[in-house]
């Protein structure tokens, strides 16, 4: 049975979710990084995530890293950016992808009211250049140990 406390304190996460902000992962391949970005969803409210895993079988996110954020940010599993981003695209969501280009914009200048979703890249590689191709725009996200370089 739930009890109005209960109710009152679970309503007040779901009223603290973000249901126009995702991000789309484009083929992680550590599943710990995996597990870290679905905490980070978690932490700013992110109501879903999007994986393309091209890989065959289940979906790899890291029990002990990802807690119990599986429960609180279903993973939407894709086999191609395609099948990922036009679903995203029908629902009003532009898509930026996290590429250090030229063109790209501080994503702290982005205005985030409107429905959003947030490619990033694999780890060593970045997105693809089908990814760049298919965004409506780029960002950049800082890295400060990259400053050191």
């Amino acid at each position: 049975m739930t009890t109005p406390k209960r109710y009152h304190r679970v309503r007040a996460v779901l009223d603290r979710r973000q249901p126009d902000l995702t991000v789309l992962m484009e083929d992680v391949q550590i599943p710990r990084n995996l597990a870290a970005l679905l905490r980070t969803c978690d932490a700013v409210g992110v109501l879903e995530a999007h994986a393309v895993w091209r890989t065959r079988g289940q979906l790899k996110i890291s029990r002990p890293a990802s807690g119990g954020t599986r429960k609180w940010v279903p993973v939407r599993k894709h086999r191609d950016l395609d099948s990922a981003i036009e679903p995203l695209k029908e629902r009003g969501f532009r898509i930026l992808a996290a590429h250090p280009a030229d063109r790209a914009v501080d994503y702290r200048e982005v205005d985030y009211t409107l429905p959003t979703a947030v490619l990033l890249g694999q780890e060593e590689t970045g997105v693809t250049p089908q990814a760049v191709e298919l965004a409506d725009a780029l960002v950049v996200i800082p890295m400060v140990g990259w400053e050191c370089l």
